[in-house]
C-alpha cells in the first residue's frame, strides 16, 4: 500500500490523517472506511488532513474524487487540509456541485474553525 491512515475521534468530529503517495483507489477505500467509522460513532463532521500526501493528483483524478466524495459522504461536513501549492477549487467545486458539504484549507486551524462552526 502506498497510503496509510490514522483515525482519531474528536469531541464532535472524526479526524483522519493520511500519509503517503496519492493513489485514488486506495483513497476511495479509505473514504469508505472513514464513512463506516463516522456512522458507527454518530458524527456528522470530518477533518481530513492530507497535507502529508505526496502529489499533486492529476486533474481528472481530482474530478473523480470530488464526485466520489459527494456520493460516499453525503450529509457529512468535511474540512480537508491540503498543501496550498496543490490546492485549487477544481476538486472542491466538483464535490460541492454534486451536493457535498466540503471545503479545502491550507492549515488545520482554519479548517477546524470552519468545521466546528454551526
Amino acid at each position: 500500500m502506498n497510503l496509510s491512515i490514522d483515525i482519531q475521534e474528536g469531541s464532535s468530529y472524526l479526524a483522519c490523517t493520511v500519509n503517503g503517495e496519492w493513489v485514488s483507489k486506495e483513497l476511495k477505500d479509505y473514504i469508505d472506511t472513514i464513512y463506516a467509522e463516522v456512522m458507527k460513532l454518530g458524527h456528522k463532521r470530518l477533518l481530513a488532513d492530507l497535507s502529508l500526501v505526496s502529489g499533486p493528483p492529476p486533474e481528472m483524478e481530482r474530478f473523480h474524487m470530488g464526485e466520489y466524495i459527494a456520493s460516499a459522504l453525503q450529509g457529512i461536513k468535511i474540512a480537508i487540509v491540503y498543501r496550498k501549492v496543490y490546492a485549487n477549487k477544481f476538486f472542491e467545486d466538483t464535490a460541492v456541485n454534486r451536493g457535498a458539504w466540503v471545503r479545502v484549507f491550507p492549515d488545520k486551524q482554519t479548517a477546524l474553525q470552519w468545521l466546528l462552526k454551526d
